[in-house]
């Protein structure tokens, strides 16, 4: 789980819009999920444990929040169909997967922290067109990884 001074600069880093379809990867406890879904149109969250789903949408729907889905699904391996005008990557990832910023709409941002070891580097991508992206390093951070997402790539000689 994020620190609170981090998700808050999760927040005012992605700038989320009402309008905004947003992706979130790592569901927790739903905290930052009822944040964005506050901000935004819609939030779909990600999370590989039942059990957190389960308890998220408790959460949720006793905050009066109903704006959003709950998938089961690792997102190390496949993400929801269609893109996204935000994705918040709420673990960090061994190196960097360009998988979630091509997720993103023209206009979309990015949260991701990536790195293998201590210090991390949380990154802001933005997609400015269809083949245009832009990345802005954050600040160092260190967060627990992804289930599946410190995972560096196997070489082969």
């Amino acid at each position: 789980m994020m620190t609170p001074v981090v998700e808050g600069r999760v927040l005012q880093a992605l700038a989320v819009q009402a309008s905004d379809n947003v992706l979130e990867v790592g569901t927790g406890s739903g905290f930052l999920t009822a944040c964005l879904a506050r901000l935004a149109a819609s939030v779909t969250s990600l999370d590989i444990y039942d059990d957190f789903l389960e308890s998220a949408a408790a959460n949720l729907a006793d905050s009066g929040i109903g704006n959003f889905e709950l998938l089961n699904l690792d997102a190390t391996q496949a993400l929801p169909d269609g893109t996204f005008d935000v994705i918040a990557v709420t673990g960090s990832i061994g190196v960097y997967d360009p998988r979630y910023a091509m997720a993103l709409s023209p206009g979309g941002r990015l949260f991701v922290v990536v790195g293998a070891a201590s210090p991390m580097e949380a990154l802001l991508v933005r997609r400015q067109a269809e083949t245009d992206w832009h990345t802005t390093s954050l600040f160092e951070t260190h967060l627990p990884a992804l289930v599946n997402g410190a995972q560096l790539p196997q070489f082969c000689f």
